[in-house]
């Protein structure tokens, strides 16, 4: 079992059979896309300015944290509350490092590389007078589809200050984001086993590991308004869910190095939870999927990575 994103709550959802997983280097048609086929940015040409100890801040401001490679149990195991079908825990090897946003892309990144700003929570937004007292800009763009969350990072590659060091981005693979999520942590969240609102923006009402009820902002919030994980990344639990490069299918089974997804399935990943998600659906294991042109779900954001160049078209 799954459960489908289409509007603010999650729900459940029967996925079919498993597909083979598939990986392909970018070989997109100027047409579709400005992407281009370019070499691995990690072991190419040296980033711009650090922003401190394995960070770098890219020309529009973005700042992104190296994760070194790895391997780690993705998933859950079966005595893991709220673990679900889908979740079968597996062995995954990342063989390369890659560096990725400390920030879900926020309403200024996003409207700065795009012209535009969907969210709904924003001064122009249907939700507006939820958020009138409040500076939005940095708050995570929400409402955007995963073709824009996609064509954001091809523009944002193209921009003059990344396209001349050759800085590629791209939407994370799903074992990217929950190896990034984890952070070396075997719990169900990166910092233990509860969550109640407190430590990540979700619906404090319905709390995880804990009878004690917490914080329910009913919105999303300033990124990097809780306290990061050990890889320095910020917001990986709750706040907004988070596309993944990847289309929804099964896990396969034994070791899977560098796992792009199955070749067919009409969703795309989500991770992360959000404002609007029970806590459950907050832990570093649980997978959601939505239709890659939702842009209904006031919880779905992005953030991005710089390494090499993939593409599950």
């Amino acid at each position: 079992m799954s459960f489908l994103v289409t509007n603010q709550r999650p729900k459940m959802r029967d996925q079919g059979p498993p597909e083979a997983m598939s990986l392909e280097i970018a070989r997109v048609a100027a047409s579709s896309s400005i992407c281009q086929r370019l070499p691995d940015p990690v072991a190419g040409r040296p980033p711009r300015p650090s922003a401190g100890a394995g960070r770098i801040v890219n020309s529009i401001g973005m700042e992104l944290a190296l994760v070194p490679a790895g391997e780690f149990l993705m998933g859950s195991g079966e005595s893991e509350e709220g673990h679900r079908s889908d979740e079968q825990q597996h062995s995954v090897r990342i063989t390369k490092p890659f560096y990725m946003g400390v920030h879900e892309v926020t309403q200024e990144e996003y409207e700065r590389v795009m012209g535009t700003n969907p969210s709904y929570f924003s001064v122009q937004g249907d939700g507006k007078n939820k958020v009138k007292w409040l500076d939005t800009r940095q708050f995570p763009v929400e409402q955007v589809t995963w073709d824009e969350a996609r064509e954001f990072c091809c523009r944002l590659s193209e921009l003059p200050g990344e396209k001349a060091p050759r800085h590629v981005y791209r939407l994370p693979t799903e074992a990217e984001w929950e190896y990034a999520c984890r952070a070396g942590a075997t719990t169900p969240f990166s910092f233990g086993h509860e969550l109640n609102g407190a430590r990540a923006n979700c619906i404090g009402d319905n709390p995880y590991g804990t009878d004690g009820r917490g914080p329910y902002l009913q919105r999303p919030t300033r990124v990097g308004s809780y306290s990061g994980n050990a890889f320095g990344l910020f917001d990986m639990h709750g706040n907004v869910w988070e596309w993944c490069l990847d289309r929804k299918g099964d896990y396969g089974t034994g070791l899977a190095i560098d796992p792009t997804g199955p070749a067919a399935s009409p969703f795309r990943v989500i991770r992360g939870g959000s404002w609007v998600a029970d806590a459950v659906f907050c832990r570093s294991a649980c997978r959601g999927a939505s239709e890659p042109a939702n842009r209904h779900g006031r919880g779905i954001g992005f953030r991005v990575v710089w390494a090499a160049t993939l593409n599950v078209i």
